[in-house]
């Protein structure tokens, strides 16, 4: 049988007259990336969008992918089914006839279907739930829950109508797994999107914070990568890099993917505000007329920012991840003038779009287009001195030809470097992750300790940088 290492697949799909073409993606026993047809390393820059199947009409869908093609995002994470068996889109369609998960509404899947190739026309992935984990973790009395046998079927069903689109299953949904029957109801359901026609989909699992699929899934066949929810409960969340360092341990080895970190513009540990009245407040006190937040006050941890944004992707990808999602409070709820929102909001959806921690996406597009996943490795031994695992931790990456060292420095430390790990001597300079400039600091020599200090003040607000060592071309 012909390539025998590749255990899991996705579609390929070429558009008719069109430049734009999704292709195969498939991961393969041991490696830590998700690669495409052509053995390219595909880079998951991701956005969340859950709720995008509930709220948004055709004509937003097109303005929203056009804005998240402009700025180099390439999966989509939207959920089919957000609430429950009864739930409509903008047009009104239910997704089930009766509220029968046996017996899907073709007028709705003909709205995902008009989502998912609008997504393809801008060579972009869909990373589809479907349904998110309330629809199987009834802990509100709601009833009308999956079963083993329905969930089974509901997943063959998407994967024969999706063989051949560029989609991404994400089982789970925000919840871990709590008792034997939700496990059972998963894994019929990931069993069921690999054994429909298609059934080559790559899956994975999304948990709560901060979790991981592996816990779980990790040995189950239809398991194509983990995903991690790094969460929004502290700001500099050490969880990420300590991770990275479980998954390098785990066997078989997987690619991981941050598929929910910190959203922009929500407030640490929202939950720990729904409540107005604990804090000698009215909700008019907080929310304005508009229904945005007027207080900001009043979340005592604050929100988190690009800074924030910026730290965990650039975290992920040097912790060893394939992927990362960013995420805006008012986008992955499509939040609209005069609708219900879950987390209050310092925007409107339409008005997030263009957020600095969304422009940021750019510049780790660029970084890693420069220096592809699968080219290098994490090495920290490049560093050189103390590096404790705590917020002020440096990571670093070394090219497998020894051609390049990067280091990210969250808060513009100082760092000592082994210049032995380059293959020979060259150049160093400092990426700026706000601007995706690069300014040369000079020559180096590929012995000794060499000491580098970035622009900037340590510990300011802001000022991370990442500091690139390249040897001469030969």
């Amino acid at each position: 049988m012909k390539n025998m290492s590749i255990f899991f697949l996705v579609f390929i799909s070429i558009l008719p007259n069109s430049d734009v073409f999704s292709q195969r993606l498939f991961v393969t026993l041991g490696k830590t990336i998700i690669e495409t047809e052509t053995t390219e390393p595909f880079l998951w820059i991701g956005d969340t969008a859950w709720e995008l199947f509930n709220d948004l009409t055709k004509e937003e869908v097109v303005s929203y992918l056009d804005n998240r093609e402009e700025k180099g995002f390439t999966v989509i994470q939207a959920t089919i089914m957000m609430g429950g068996f009864n739930q409509r889109n903008a047009y009104g369609d239910s997704i089930f006839l009766n509220m029968d998960p046996t017996r899907p509404n073709e007028k709705y899947f003909e709205y995902v279907d008009f989502v998912v190739d609008e997504a393809e026309r801008r060579g972009m992935y869909m990373g589809l739930l479907p349904t998110w984990a309330n629809n199987v973790v009834d802990r509100n009395g709601r009833g009308a829950n999956f079963n083993v046998e329905n969930a089974f079927n509901y997943g063959k069903f998407l994967s024969e109508r999706y063989k051949d689109k560029p989609v991404i299953w994400i089982l789970g949904g925000d919840r871990n797994v709590q008792t034997d029957q939700e496990y059972l109801i998963w894994k019929a359901m990931g069993k069921g999107l690999q054994s429909g026609v298609g059934g080559k989909n790559l899956i994975s699992y999304h948990p709560t914070a901060p979790i991981s699929s592996h816990f779980w899934f990790h040995n189950e066949p239809w398991l194509s990568f983990n995903i991690i929810q790094s969460g929004h409960f502290k700001k500099f969340q050490t969880e990420i890099y300590e991770f990275g360092m479980v998954f390098q341990q785990l066997i078989p080895i997987k690619p991981w993917v941050n598929a929910e970190p910190a959203y922009e513009d929500i407030p640490v540990l929202f939950w720990h505000f729904d409540d107005y009245s604990q804090f000698g407040k009215k909700k008019e006190d907080v929310i304005g007329e508009d229904g945005l937040i007027k207080d900001k006050d009043f979340f005592q941890h604050g929100f988190f920012d690009d800074y924030d944004i910026r730290i965990e992707a650039y975290w992920t990808f040097f912790s060893g991840g394939a992927g990362y999602t960013y995420g805006n409070n008012a986008i992955w709820q499509m939040y609209k003038p005069g609708t219900r929102y879950a987390v209050p909001c310092l925007n409107f959806w339409d008005e997030a779009l263009d957020r600095p921690g969304a422009e940021d996406m750019r510049h780790v597009k660029k970084l890693f287009t420069r220096f592809p996943l699968g080219s290098f490795h994490v090495d920290q031994s490049v560093i050189y001195g103390t590096n404790f695992l705590d917020e002020d931790n440096i990571r670093a990456i070394v090219a497998n030809d020894k051609s390049f060292i990067l280091l990210y420095l969250n808060k513009g430390q100082e760092v000592s470097v082994n210049l032995s790990k380059l293959v020979g001597s060259g150049t160093a300079s400092w990426y700026n992750p706000r601007e995706g400039t690069i300014d040369e600091i000079g020559f180096v020599e590929n012995k000794g300790i060499r000491l580098f200090d970035p622009p900037g003040e340590f510990g300011q607000h802001g000022n991370d940088w990442i500091l690139i060592l390249e040897a001469a071309q030969m």
